[in-house]
């Protein structure tokens, strides 16, 4: 894909409707600091400044308004499995293991753990740690799922390396499917919310949701590229829906303002998918209802966590006032925003200064 955005060019970003219950973790000022201080001992950093620069990323806090509703000690390994997954995903973007083959010997060993057998790399042993809690509390049914669902996910991402090379083009609809069906971790995340409401659903439940968990999928993968493409664009990582769009000819804008519609749409069809599934027998099964209290946290917590994640923007400046509508500047190291008149000061996900 090939266009080019200069640092410093702007756009206006549409408001965008939240129309779903959102939440904070009542115990994050306290449950961050016990993520941080794992993440320092057990995972395997190449340097210290590694470290330092994925700590203020403030991971925990994608945890704390996605999972606001679990209880603490579920927090702690989905704060932490969260953060080893996304640590993960950044060794296909950048010089960790030196090769593919390598990338790929880790992640085989991290499903050997997921299956109960022994770590043999630095990555697994990690893993290990945070499986050893996270096991006793899933039942065996749901671990045999999360195991499957994190193999579909990591052969998506081999997949997708070659749409990352210079000149792979996609389309929209293509890149949508491509992502959605092999390399986003959704589908890792929805059993992972079944963990946080303490339940495991049955295969016939998880069929009548399919149509639920594909519009929330979508909702996830467009609010995650509208606010990731400045950091991905400069690092020269494209495969982003915006990106997509650029290439396809369309002007900066136009592309924001495409990808903001798909969300918006996304907004309505999932709360319209939860209103009707509540109102169905379906609905009124109790574990199920426990689901969908916290699915809802899940799609909503994470737009509101994209719009001030440092991990996205370069600064934790929007961490206490996050980015909604009014312009958008898009600088190399950083995100830069000037809000509408009158805009809406929201509670922060934590208390702690950035």
């Amino acid at each position: 894909m090939t266009h080019v955005i200069p640092p410093g060019v702007t756009f206006e970003l549409p408001a965008l409707p939240r129309q779903l219950a959102t939440g904070r973790h009542p115990a994050i000022d306290r449950l961050e600091p016990l993520h941080d201080q794992w993440m320092s001992r057990n995972y395997p950093f190449p340097t210290e400044d590694a470290l330092s620069a994925f700590l203020s990323q403030r991971s925990a806090l994608w945890t704390a308004v996605t999972y606001p509703a679990t209880d603490e000690a579920r927090f702690h390994d989905l704060s932490r499995l969260t953060s080893f997954l996304f640590a993960f995903d950044d060794l296909f973007l950048h010089k960790g293991p030196d090769t593919a083959a390598d990338i790929k010997r880790i992640f085989t060993d991290m499903l050997t753990v997921l299956g109960g057998g022994t770590a043999t790399t630095v990555y697994g042993t990690a893993l290990a740690d945070i499986w050893h809690d996270m096991a006793g509390r899933m039942p065996a049914r749901q671990r045999q799922r999360l195991r499957a669902a994190t193999e579909d996910f990591g052969r998506g991402c081999f997949t997708e390396m070659p749409s990352r090379a210079p000149g792979a083009v996609l389309d929209l609809t293509s890149y949508t499917t491509l992502r959605l069906e092999q390399s986003l971790a959704a589908w890792v995340y929805f059993i992972l919310t079944e963990y946080a409401a303490g339940v495991d659903l049955p295969d016939d439940t998880l069929a009548q949701l399919r149509p639920v968990h594909w519009a929330c999928a979508e909702h996830l993968l467009f609010s995650n590229d509208l606010f990731s493409f400045r950091t991905e664009h400069f690092a020269g990582d494209h495969v982003n829906a915006v990106c997509v769009l650029l290439a396809d000819g369309a002007t900066l804008q136009q592309a924001i303002n495409q990808i903001a519609d798909l969300i918006s749409a996304k907004e309505q069809q999932v709360t319209d998918m939860l209103r009707a599934v509540r109102a169905s027998r379906l609905g009124a099964d109790r574990a199920t209802a426990a689901y969908l209290h916290h699915l809802e946290y899940v799609i909503s917590g994470n737009l509101e966590q994209a719009r001030f994640a440092p991990r996205y923007h370069g600064t934790s400046g929007f961490i206490h006032q996050p980015i909604d509508g009014g312009t958008v500047i898009l600088h190399a190291d950083r995100t830069g925003h000037r809000s509408l008149p009158g805009a809406a000061v929201q509670a922060p996900p934590s208390n702690r200064p950035g």
